[in-house]
């Protein structure tokens, strides 16, 4: 449209037609500015409505389709190149119609509404989404239906993973403290194994005690890796034997995976000494078993094996190292499932029989240790993982001691203190056989007591750390201030580390229960000596 100004010498009668024309002109010009912003804002809207990657459509009450943007086009356009114009039924299908149908006629009737659905794709596979109706009005009637198509399959999986990790904080929460009192409770079994050992020398009781006693070692490895799951746990790095380590788990491992799944072990001839740790490793070699396991519904052969290997490229290790190796002849993985087959939360299992977590956890625990884990695997014909980890030069410590390695008779006053009843008569009992006076307190308020009638008398103060009115670092800090000198020594169920965190512990000696009677006697020997 083309205007302009105009000027022209007007007179009486002429003059009033001058302004009607010069106000028309002012008008047109107004309108067209109002059509250019008009015509501005439109190409926004068609800019937004195009670019976003969210499925925009438009339908009228005849279910046909009157508008359509890009990424709904694209969608849809390997059938319905021409889509404007299609019914809802034709491109969607009568199944999918059919679903969704009264959810468009709620809409027709002036109801906005959104519900969740989903959707197979040919490119990207199955997918969460969310689809709102909005209803398009013509003066008080619904003409027109508008439909946004978002997909919230990202949204979900976050939600998901979020619900997961409060879970798996929790179960560790419980896990941390199921831990700690079962660690009470094999204190008191390996105490009393050990006064059996005594008093029965060489009967066939003090035999049978001696197997009480490696049952409770067993079972402390296991708190120790109910600790390491809760996050309660610090991280004990020693010098094991590999070759022990898959060895030992044989059995517990025969009772993880199915009748239908042959178990076959194989240890290297030499000896493979690696510095780790010994709970974290076997929760690796667990959950790799476990994995091997469920790709084998119908049986098949489970093999775990160690060797020496001295590997090459980019992440390995360098020098010679280690290899435990863990293979079956299960169903395999496509390619991209190995790809992803490491990340948190991934997992290929049905709902509520994996968290995905197994795989991305070992992998973490594989690379604390300077080690690196490969997988093989092929579709059909099985999986093989590799852990590789570095050789060490030392042998391992704290050897088991022989049975005539009694710990020695010792003297002196010990005020012990702890709030567990069945746990203090059995150290007490322990430490009177052995030759110590005991004074007994179950709580720190007690002790202080007890303590404050005859300081002279007590020798060494052997402590519980977490009780009641009075824990053990306050018990500590008020014993010191009545005799400075005096020997303290903590126990608890829980590592150092924790205890450190809550700052309840300090200034003596730590022993982690369960304690072995050798160890707490060594410890209480070594205080009073110094």
């Amino acid at each position: 449209m083309e205007y302009g100004m105009f000027t022209y010498p007007v007179q009486d009668d002429h003059r009033s037609l001058y302004q009607e024309l010069v106000q028309v002109n002012r008008t047109l010009e107004q309108k067209v500015q109002e059509l250019n912003r008009a015509q501005q804002r439109l190409m926004e809207y068609r800019k937004v409505f195009e670019c976003t990657r969210d499925l925009i459509y438009v339908f009228d009450r005849d279910y046909r389709y009157v508008m359509a943007n890009e990424a709904y086009r694209e969608c849809r356009k390997s059938r319905f190149p021409d889509l404007i114009g299609r019914t809802l039924p034709e491109v969607v299908g009568e199944e999918t119609f059919a679903r969704i149908k009264p959810h468009i006629d709620a809409c027709l009737a002036g109801s906005e509404l959104s519900f969740e659905d989903s959707h197979d794709y040919l490119d990207k596979g199955m997918r969460d989404l969310l689809v709102t109706f909005s209803p398009v009005y013509d003066g008080d009637r619904v003409e027109r239906v508008a439909c946004l198509i978002k997909d919230v399959s990202e949204r979900k999986l976050l939600e998901e993973q979020l619900r997961q990790s409060q879970k798996m904080e929790a179960i560790g929460t419980l896990a941390g403290g199921i831990a700690h009192d079962f660690n009470n409770i094999l204190t008191v079994i390996a105490g009393y194994a050990s006064l059996i050992q005594i008093n029965g020398e060489e009967s066939e009781a003090a035999a049978m005690a001696g197997e009480i006693v490696l049952s409770v070692e067993r079972a402390a490895e296991m708190t120790r890796s109910l600790l390491a799951f809760s996050r309660k746990q610090e991280v004990h790095l020693d010098t094991v034997d590999l070759n022990l380590v898959v060895a030992e788990l044989h059995k517990s491992l025969t009772r993880l995976i199915s009748e239908e799944v042959e178990l076959v072990v194989r240890v290297a001839g030499e000896e493979l000494y690696c510095l780790v740790d010994r709970g974290q490793l076997e929760q690796v070699l667990i959950n790799l078993a476990v994995n091997a396991r469920d790709a084998m519904p119908r049986g098949g052969v489970l093999a775990i094996s160690t060797g020496v290997a001295e590997p090459e490229g980019e992440g390995m290790p360098a020098g010679r190292c280690a290899v435990i190796t863990v293979s079956d002849n299960g169903t395999g993985m496509e390619t991209e499932v190995q790809e992803r087959v490491f990340e948190p939360f991934f997992t290929t299992k049905d709902v509520g029989k994996g968290t995905g977590l197994g795989l991305s956890s070992s992998y973490g625990i594989i690379k604390k240790h300077n080690g690196t884990i490969r997988m093989q695997s092929e579709p059909g014909a099985g999986t093989s993982f590799s852990i590789y980890l570095p050789l060490s030069v030392e042998r391992p410590a704290g050897e088991r001691r022989d049975a005539e390695e009694r710990p020695g008779a010792g003297s002196g006053t010990v005020l012990l203190v702890e709030d567990e009843e069945t746990v203090r008569n059995m150290t007490r009992l322990l430490l009177e056989r052995h030759g110590y006076r005991v004074l007994t307190a179950c709580n720190g308020q007690e002790a202080l007591e007890l303590f404050r009638q005859d300081p002279g008398s007590v020798q060494l103060l052997l402590s519980d750390v977490i009780m009641p009115r009075m824990n053990g670092r306050e018990l500590c800090e008020q014993v010191r201030q009545l005799a400075p000198g005096v020997p303290v020594i903590f126990m608890s169920g829980y590592p150092a580390d924790v205890m450190s965190e809550k700052g309840i512990c300090g200034g003596g000696a730590y022993l982690q229960k369960p304690v072995k009677p050798e160890e707490l006697l060594g410890t209480l020997r070594q205080a009073l000596s110094t």
